[in-house]
């Protein structure tokens, strides 16, 4: 079943350019997911009373346009695939006149929140129905490269404290802020004269208290486009949290 929902983009919502942010259209695709899993017993609350969390593990997204302040989007999301570990979920979002504004696949995991082991996911929601089509082909992988010591340069560095605001319903940093982070790395400037084109994103590790986040970014090799390696460190466990590859395009993505 695919499930449908319509979000209206607020002034609070938009950058200097009067265009949503990319934390903004995952929020709304998240919020999408999140609905069809309250409608078909398989929410927060539900899996809470089986002592388990849905995860986001991995999420890549194209992007095609950011709408405008008082723009509806439209955000549909279906499940595609069920097995094992893993919950494959597509989405695709499109503007008020039906032009597509992102398109994105996703990896999610069921964790026993007293353990935080993970669980098998066909057998929590046997009585889902998977729509066995995708918003890309069907050999697609999301996956994070680390550059090796020779590759990219001019590293960016800054440091993020975790609020008290950023730690969602179950007790941990939501993956939004991962985002918000990783991108927010990069300068104004730079935003000024650059659009997001496509992101890949890695959630390896969930944060759990008040800590400082080093988030690091590192040119990638020309492409014709710029491109960067998104590296996020929790610096109390010193583990590695997050990581990201980024495409940006000079100007307007219509342009």
């Amino acid at each position: 079943m695919i499930h449908t929902d319509t979000f209206t983009v607020n002034s609070f919502q938009v950058d200097g350019k009067n265009r949503v942010t990319p934390a903004v259209l995952f929020g709304m695709m998240q919020e999408c997911a999140s609905l069809y899993c309250l409608e078909n017993n398989i929410g927060i609350d539900d899996l809470a009373k089986k002592s388990l969390t849905w995860m986001l593990a991995r999420q890549y997204v194209k992007f095609s346009a950011f709408p405008s302040w008082r723009s509806l989007v439209t955000v549909e999301t279906w499940p595609r695939s069920k097995t094992g570990l893993r919950a494959l979920r597509d989405y695709l979002v499109t503007d008020e006149a039906g032009n597509e504004v992102a398109r994105s696949v996703t990896n999610w995991m069921l964790i026993d929140t007293k353990s935080r082991r993970l669980c098998k996911v066909d057998e929590t929601i046997s009585h889902i129905t998977v729509v066995e089509k995708s918003v890309m082909p069907d050999n697609f992988k999301i996956k994070v490269d680390k550059p090796g010591d020779d590759e990219g340069g001019g590293r960016l560095g800054t440091l993020f404290r975790v609020r008290a605001s950023d730690f969602d319903i179950n007790s941990h940093v939501n993956n939004l802020c991962y985002i918000r982070w990783a991108l927010d790395t990069l300068s104004y400037d730079f935003y000024k004269s650059n659009t997001l084109s496509e992101i890949y994103a890695e959630f390896i590790e969930e944060i759990s208290s008040e800590t400082d986040i080093e988030s690091t970014v590192v040119p990638l090799p020309d492409t014709g486009e710029s491109s960067f390696y998104h590296e996020l460190r929790n610096m109390e466990s010193g583990h590695i949290v997050f990581r990201g590859r980024t495409t940006w395009k000079e100007g307007d993505l219509d342009s």
